[in-house]
Formats: structure tokens, C-alpha cells, sequence
């Protein structure tokens, strides 16, 4: 069966036969606290139709995101193969379902097969390569430019053209004010590339967000590709 995540689907049926049983559709709603740093943590989240935010957060409260989870990998891998602890605050950025697993049932898969530490240390390896592509381009690209990157990947795993998002969230993910958000989505709005409402964005014209955006869209692509080895971002919509 398709699990529409690209971890599990890219598991053979054998290595799937021991984790299968412990998985469970779960569905999260927008802004459910999965994790917060410093607490052990005890599921594996592997999102369907739902994208995470992880957040890393300042003793005065402020917080900034590092990176986005959607169906193409999942939250928690690597903790399977290391310390079970969370070192970051996870949130649910947009609702929907994910599988979850006890943390110790991927634990013990990987430890079975080598193919499972492979797929652990290849998503993984593509998760910290957008967080390093994601601080990069938050301090050399233009606010306009950093929105646009983020669309698209959103835009990629929701598969459909209407984003669920508000203000609020655009400015932590982007690490600018509100009226910074605000600014730059009504300029892409004036230019026809989205049409945008209060906690609502919908892509008007994919093709002309891609060139509004910087190169990082393309180099977290490219690299995902890469790090999978398929020769295909897992992400990609096919329409």
C-alpha cells in the first residue's frame, strides 16, 4: 500500500513488516505542540498531508524556524539511531494526518536493517541540508525572495494551490516583523504570482513564483534529490 510519506514508502516490504504494526494514523491540528527541547522524546511523526515547523527558540521567548517537515520525510529519525532527546521545539504549521510510532519500535527496525539506517541517515541528511540552506538564505536573500522559497515547498507538499497560513506564522518561519510579511505578499499579490487573504495564500502562477524566488528553492530541491538518489525530488508535485 502507499503510505503517501516518502520514508516509509521508500522501505521495502520485509523492513516494513516489523514497523508496520506499530504505526497509527494520528491527526494534528494546527499550532499542537509535538516536542519541546531538552524532553525525551517518545514518537516518531512520518506526516501524510500535514507540515511540522521546528523552531528554535531564545530564552526571551523569540523563536525562529530551522526547517519544515512534510510527507517527504518525517520528525524524529535521527533520535532512532542517537540520544532520544529533543533538542528543538516542534509544532504542527498546517493541519492534517501524519503515522506515528513509538520511538522505540523505529529504534528497534533499525537496528534489524541496514536498509532502515540507510533511509533514517538519508532523510535526515536531507532535513539538515535545507536547514543549512534555510540560515543562508535568511541572512543573504530578500524577505520577498525567502517568502517565496517557502511557498513553493509548502506548495510541493500540500499538492494544491491554497495554503493554509497566517501572518503570524510566515513571520517566525521567515524571522522578519508581521509588516515585513505583509509587505512582501502584497507586492507579490500586485504582480499576479498569489492572491492572498487573512490566514490564507493561494498560488496564482506557479511558474512565475519560481522566479521570484532565490536559488535556495532550487538548491534544496537539487540536494534532496541527492541525497535519495532517485534523481527526483520526493516532494515535487507531478501536476
Amino acid at each position: 500500500m502507499p503510505w503517501n510519506n516518502h520514508f516509509l514508502d521508500s522501505l521495502g516490504r520485509k523492513d516494513l513488516s516489523g514497523l508496520q504494526q506499530h504505526l497509527s494514523e494520528a491527526t494534528l491540528v494546527r499550532d499542537q505542540v509535538l516536542d519541546e527541547a531538552g524532553r525525551p522524546m517518545t514518537f516518531v511523526y512520518l506526516p501524510v498531508d500535514c507540515i511540522l515547523s521546528v523552531l528554535t527558540v531564545m530564552k526571551d521567548g523569540a523563536q525562529v524556524e530551522s526547517r519544515t517537515i512534510g510527507r517527504e520525510s518525517g520528525y524524529g529519525l535521527l533520535q532512532a539511531l542517537g540520544a532520544p532527546t529533543s533538542y528543538e521545539r516542534t509544532i504542527v504549521q498546517v493541519s492534517g494526518r501524519a503515522w506515528r510510532a513509538p520511538l522505540s519500535a523505529l529504534r528497534e527496525a533499525a537496528a534489524a536493517s541496514d536498509a532502515v539506517r540507510e533511509a533514517i541517515v538519508r532523510h535526515a541528511q536531507a532535513s539538515l541540508l535545507q536547514a543549512a540552506q534555510s540560515t543562508a538564505c535568511n541572512t543573504l536573500h530578500r524577505a520577498e525572495q525567502r517568502l517565496c522559497r517557502w511557498l513553493l515547498l509548502t506548495h510541493d507538499r500540500l499538492g494544491g494551490d491554497l495554503l493554509p497560513l497566517t501572518q503570524e506564522h510566515l513571520a517566525v518561519m521567515l524571522g522578519v516583523q508581521r509588516t515585513t510579511v505583509t509587505a512582501a505578499a502584497s507586492q507579490l499579490q500586485a504582480r499576479g504570482v498569489i492572491a492572498y487573504s487573512r490566514g490564507k495564500i493561494r498560488v496564482v502562477d506557479r511558474a512565475a513564483l519560481e522566479r521570484c524566488a532565490c536559488e535556495c528553492y532550487q538548491a534544496i530541491q537539487r540536494g534532496t534529490a541527492l541525497m535519495m538518489d532517485d534523481g527526483q525530488p520526493p516532494a515535487r508535485r507531478s501536476g
